[in-house]
């Protein structure tokens, strides 16, 4: 569990990703200036707590040509680098474009999910992933874009499967609800990867305690040590940096992981 916000690390990622797209390095006179110096610009791309305010943060986004939402997005993840306990709005994320657990996920070296209804969106198959966008109400014109998003962060993913590990624990709900044979075997191969583990909960053993909504428990910095926990609603993106909570899920997951039956000894 890390003592900083990592939201601290995330803003900072983003920054220096827009600087980069700006053409402007970290010793461009105008962005020093808005913060103070050189060195207070690179501490703040490297998560490191500074005294620079909201409004700076705001202001190096302007000079940076972000997008009015990034820029609010930005200013407003500043504000609540102290808290342990924070949201995105949904609304945010389609107005900005920009998704606070797609940046953990880029970071993360360990990640423990658990899923009831639907398999991970990071092992869905393009023809699931229709299936869902369509029956969840989005515009149709936007569905190709959408699947091209998630299908590039899988390959983003699996590129880094040497230096991640990833647990994925389902509910047998998930097996049933619209998984057909080729989400079935797409599932199974990434099984197959050593760094990988997907196991079930079987019909068999329920009820499971404290297993009714989905959640993910991100290590950011090494992947024995849960950093955050994730929790998402139709509403918004909840996260947890509390020791106590991220605890808490972590003790859930692997209790829960210890009834579980490897994926490979599930038969329809």
């Amino acid at each position: 569990m890390s003592t900083a916000s990592e939201l601290l690390r995330i803003v900072g990622q983003v920054l220096a990703r827009l600087r980069v797209q700006a053409n402007k390095t970290t010793n461009d006179p105008e962005a020093c200036a808005i913060v103070g110096s050189s060195r207070s610009l690179k501490r703040i791309e490297q998560g490191i707590k500074t005294r620079v305010n909201f409004a700076q943060i705001g202001r190096l986004c302007d000079y940076y040509g972000a997008p009015a939402e990034v820029k609010y997005e930005m200013e407003r993840l500043w504000r609540l680098a102290d808290s342990k306990i924070w949201a995105q709005p949904s609304h945010a994320i389609a107005n900005s474009g920009w998704d606070s657990y797609l940046e953990f996920e880029g970071m993360a070296v360990g990640l423990a999910q658990y899923e009831c209804l639907v398999p991970p969106g990071l092992a869905q198959t393009e023809r699931f992933m229709r299936t869902q966008f369509e029956r969840s109400g989005e515009d149709q014109k936007k569905i190709p874009g959408l699947i091209e998003e998630r299908l590039r962060r899988q390959e983003e993913f699996e590129s880094r499967l040497g230096g991640i590990v990833w647990r994925a624990l389902l509910s047998e709900a998930v097996l049933h609800n619209g998984c057909d044979d080729e989400q079935l075997r797409r599932m199974l191969e990434l099984d197959e990867h050593e760094n990988v583990t997907i196991n079930y909960l079987p019909f068999s053993g329920a009820p499971y305690a404290k297993m009714s909504v989905p959640f993910s428990v991100l290590s950011l910095r090494d992947h024995e040590t849960p950093s955050i926990v994730y929790l998402e609603s139709p509403y918004e993106y909840r996260f947890y940096e509390k020791q106590d909570a991220v605890g808490l899920y972590t003790q859930i997951f692997e209790a829960r992981d210890l009834q579980a039956k490897s994926l490979k000894e599930f038969h329809r």
